[in-house]
């Protein structure tokens, strides 16, 4: 008789969004899309170190992250995020309102 083997599916980690504002100015602009993808069961951190974009990106690179959200002036001005994808660095410039659907789809 041949036993079954039971299989064990182990749960993917959420993908990771890290929130990068380019100035003290986008700070609370950063603070607010955080609790906004917290609210859609997303999760996100954000890099409040004050840091060059480069170094910023290579934090979130050794963190596992996924999608980095980049809010500079423009951004802030446009109402807009830069979505970037770590993996294949591919961005693109999302309007703020539709960011969540942009990220679930």
């Amino acid at each position: 008789m041949q036993r079954a083997r039971a299989m064990v599916v182990l749960p993917q980690p959420a993908p990771l969004y890290m929130i990068m504002p380019l100035g003290p100015e986008q700070t609370p602009l950063a603070l607010l899309l955080a609790d906004t993808l917290h609210a859609a069961n997303l999760v996100a951190d954000t890099l409040l170190d004050g840091d060059s974009l480069k170094s910023m990106m290579r934090k979130a690179n050794k963190m596992g992250t996924a999608y980095a959200l980049i809010l500079g002036p423009e951004e802030q001005q446009n109402k807009s995020v830069l979505v970037k994808n770590m993996m294949n660095s591919q961005q693109e410039q999302v309007a703020q309102i539709d960011l969540i659907n942009y990220l679930k789809h």
